[in-house]
């Protein structure tokens, strides 16, 4: 925890004896299941030999749903509920503001308290998330105040800024819708351009200029025999040996006529 006063600054040796022998300080997330549940836990230990009142502030994001019934404040080695002395709360307002808890308690004799409420992660508009969304965010730090025993000096403690996962969602659909959709609108449009601007003119065949592949085609062609460009002319084939003319036939069966 990060230690400051409200009256000057203490020396190096002063501050590191501080730091063994006062309150300190612990906050971390704790997840409940593999969702976006969790809880907010803060230690707070009193190393003196007499109870020590201190100032608790705890701020938390908006996008954080808090379970206020699900608030405890418990003394660890009893597992006895402490009530706190005094309790106030500023709920938070969607992208407005974040909550604000203040408590006032009484932490025993060489013992340590744990608070902790419950939270659900909220899913967040695409453009909320920063670049690195998959990273995680950042809880504001716990403040607890209280005045030294021994100078009465009021000093005040930061505890550490835990992480929070969010939900996430997968940030490649919107690439991939806008693509396709790109797609079907460059075929349909183009087609329906194509036909509503050119203009259809009959030509000949020998008047078009034929493409260079088109032209090797041809050329492979015709060396085997059968170029592209040629047409097959179909003439009436004479009746054969083995084949009987129809008209004689119709007139060797008239009887009038044998």
């Amino acid at each position: 925890a990060v230690v400051s006063t409200q009256s000057g600054h203490y020396g190096r040796g002063r501050l590191a004896e501080i730091e063994r022998s006062s309150v300190t300080g612990h906050t971390y997330i704790s997840r409940i299941s593999s969702g976006s549940s969790g809880s907010l836990v803060t230690l707070i230990t009193n190393s003196y030999d007499t109870p020590i009142k201190v100032l608790y502030l705890q701020m938390i994001p908006w996008y954080l749903r808090v379970y206020f019934h699900n608030l405890h404040l418990v003394e660890m080695s009893s597992e006895v509920a402490i009530a706190p002395d005094s309790f106030h709360v500023d709920l938070a307002k969607d992208r407005v503001k974040p909550y604000l808890i203040e408590l006032v308690l009484t932490v025993p004799a060489h013992s340590t308290v744990r608070f902790s409420i419950q939270f659900d992660a909220l899913l967040l508009r695409w453009n909320e998330y920063p670049p690195d969304a998959h990273h995680g965010r950042q809880i504001p730090s716990g403040v607890i105040t209280f005045r030294e025993e021994q100078t009465q000096q009021v000093i005040r403690l930061f505890t550490e800024s835990p992480v929070v996962y969010l939900p996430t969602p997968d940030f490649s659909m919107p690439f991939n819708v806008l693509c396709l959709v790109s797609t079907v609108i460059a075929i349909v449009y183009g087609s329906i351009f194509s036909l509503t601007t050119k203009r259809l003119v009959c030509v000949k065949e020998t008047e078009v200029r034929q493409g260079l592949l088109l032209q090797l085609i041809n050329a492979v062609r015709g060396a085997i025999g059968r170029p592209r460009d040629t047409v097959d002319h179909v003439t009436k084939a004479s009746p054969g040996k083995g084949e009987i003319d129809q008209n004689k036939t119709l007139e060797t069966d008239d009887p009038k006529k044998s």
